[in-house]
C-alpha cells in the first residue's frame, strides 16, 4: 500500500526560526547544539530542501519540533 505523505516544509522552517530566536540562539550556537555545520543550518532556514533529512531532524529536535 502506497501512502502519499505531504509535509509543510515552509511551516517547519518558520517555526524553527521563531523558536531559535525565542531561545536567543544564534545560528552558530544552534548549529553546534544540533551537530550540523553553519552552512547547513543556514540552508535549512532559507527553506532549501537539498539538505539531508537527518540534518533537518537534528535541528528540529534541538528546538523541540521532532
Amino acid at each position: 500500500m502506497e501512502r502519499n505523505i505531504q509535509l509543510n516544509w515552509q511551516g517547519f522552517v518558520i517555526e524553527a526560526v521563531k523558536r531559535r530566536k525565542e531561545q536567543k540562539l544564534t545560528q552558530e550556537q544552534l548549529a553546534v547544539l544540533a551537530g550540523v555545520s553553519k552552512p547547513t543550518l543556514n540552508s535549512f532556514e532559507q527553506g532549501k530542501t537539498t539538505i539531508k533529512l537527518d540534518s533537518a531532524l537534528k535541528i528540529l529536535k534541538v528546538l523541540g519540533l521532532a
